[in-house]
């Protein structure tokens, strides 16, 4: 194990010059290009997704190690380090913690570990990468390829959780719910709810949350677990989700799309076969978008890692807000004109809240969103 020239290259402050860190990006993103298509073709085995999916992935995860590497500046560097020569205060001064130890989810693997990998080495740490012993490919391709691409004495990957002695000299950066809440811990486990007020473009609102919904298989931590809609546009809504639903139930070229493995109903849909407080509006194999009924239903507090829609009819934008008043969400996402989005992501507790903003007069599509934090934390990005 390579642990012990890990605390020795901390010590040295080997990961903190710039050079070497613009270095490291690029041997690693040249591995990763030369093998990407091995990883593309791993992702796929692993998790089923379509290629469309997993090119999404995996352009993502290569756009968060563009954006970290050019956050890199010598220049700046140099300005900030001899600021003090040149009788200058460095308030803003900021170093790297030392060592990271990540422990991604297994879901979207790749984006987990290169999103995470590239923003600890752009902070001039040395990292530590948990991939335990699995039977999926793509870890141990990684395991391959990292090491080649990466110092050896500021990188390594292990298989399991280090002792105490060790775990006490790093920060722990961890999207796995198991983990203790210790370092920087973001498991996304917490629900996430959207609201479709009458005020919203329905079909714009069903498009965003069906692929949202049914996208990666149903198994994004931030996927909608159940999507509040006001009662007087609850049909349209149901029928434009429907209308969208059918591109994810078929291949990439229209044909039906085939399994992998032998079909599997869903664990959630059997259950709400034998629910009085539910409705199953449309379904499939493994899919199904239902309507929650009654208020008390336990649907409303689950988290869902299927491609089930849950939908459920509400009064108001209030009627909405009191529904998840009893604890913080993950995200919350607000189909609304511009006044009601702000009053939802107002009131309803959340890490982060999504709406639409207006453009040139007219609501934009639900790609077009900005951020609103809670409101302690309020700010807006376009």
């Amino acid at each position: 194990m390579d642990l012990p020239r890990i605390i020795a290259a901390n010590i040295d402050g080997r990961a903190e010059n710039t050079r070497y860190r613009q270095s490291q990006f690029h041997r690693l993103q040249s591995t990763l290009v030369e093998n990407i298509a091995e990883i593309q073709d791993a992702i796929r085995l692993d998790s089923g997704h379509t290629r469309q999916e997993v090119r999404a992935e995996v352009v993502l995860a290569l756009q968060e190690l563009r954006a970290h590497y050019v956050s890199l500046s010598l220049s700046k560097d140099l300005e900030a380090e001899y600021r003090i020569k040149n009788g200058k205060d460095s308030a803003d001064a900021c170093r790297g913690v030392g060592i990271v130890y990540i422990t991604p989810t297994t879901h979207t693997l790749f984006y987990s570990v290169i999103s995470a990998l590239t923003a600890a080495l752009a902070a001039g740490n040395c990292i530590v990468l948990e991939l335990p012993q699995t039977t999926l490919v793509l870890p141990g391709i990684l395991r391959n390829i990292l090491p080649d691409a990466l110092d050896h004495d500021t990188f390594t990957i292990v298989s399991q959780r280090p002792d105490l002695s060790f775990m006490n000299k790093a920060l722990l950066v961890s999207q796995l719910s198991s983990d203790a809440p210790n370092g920087m811990i973001s498991p996304a486990s917490s629900r996430t709810v959207a609201v479709v007020d009458r005020t919203a473009k329905i079909n714009e609102a069903a498009e965003a949350l069906v692929a949202a919904r049914f996208a990666f298989g149903g198994r994004s931590a931030y996927a909608p677990d159940v999507v509040l809609v006001n009662e007087f546009a609850m049909k349209p809504f149901v029928e434009a989700v429907i209308q969208h639903a059918s591109r994810y139930l078929a291949g990439e070229n229209g044909e039906a799309r085939q399994q992998q493995s032998p079909p599997r109903r869903s664990g959630l849909l059997d259950s709400i076969h034998k629910e009085r407080t539910a409705r199953i509006l449309v379904s499939g194999s493994n899919w199904g978008v239902v309507e929650v009924q009654d208020r008390e239903s336990p649907l409303l507090r689950k988290k869902v890692d299927e491609k089930v829609l849950l939908v459920h009819p509400v009064t108001s934008l209030d009627d909405a807000i009191d529904i998840n008043a009893s604890a913080t969400l993950a995200a919350t996402y607000a189909f609304a004109a511009p006044a009601s989005a702000k009053y939802l992501t107002q009131f309803i507790d959340s890490d982060i809240s999504w709406s639409a903003l207006p453009s040139r007069g007219e609501y934009p599509t639900a790609s077009k969103h900005a951020i609103h934090r809670s409101p302690s934390k309020n700010h807006a990005r376009n």
